[in-house]
């Protein structure tokens, strides 16, 4: 019988590597790499908080770990766009309901070691 927090540990990473890319071979790796670097310049966007109090979370879900709470007016930077799945949907946050979330650069190190976290797509307006 499994310990409900290994199981719940499991799902948190499954998650995290079901987010991630992975490259298989060093030409691969190469090859992502330049591609992202290219293209990098028009893919990026600037993100500004609307939200009060908005939390920057390690896993793009709603019980991920709370990395850093930014406030209003705070610009952050993203290249990433997650789309949530509808069964992990998030209700009411910044006053609306939605699913997707922005990579974001957090600030802290996560507990995967990434220097990313996540927050909501409902929080944040482009700038």
């Amino acid at each position: 019988m499994f310990k409900p927090s290994t199981v719940f540990a499991s799902a948190i990473l499954a998650a995290t590597l079901a987010a991630v890319p992975v490259t298989t071979s060093a030409a691969n790796a190469a090859t992502t790499t330049q591609t992202s670097t290219q293209g990098s310049a028009s893919a990026c966007r600037t993100l500004r908080v609307t939200g009060a109090n908005v939390a920057i979370r390690d896993f793009p879900f709603v019980n991920g770990l709370v990395l850093r709470t930014v406030p209003t007016g705070t610009t952050l930077t993203t290249c990433e766009l997650v789309r949530g799945e509808p069964i992990n949907r998030y209700l009411n946050k910044c006053g609306r309901d939605g699913r997707n979330w922005y990579k974001v650069r957090s600030g802290r190190t996560s507990l995967t070691g990434s220097p990313f976290g996540y927050v909501p797509a409902t929080c944040v307006r482009v700038a």
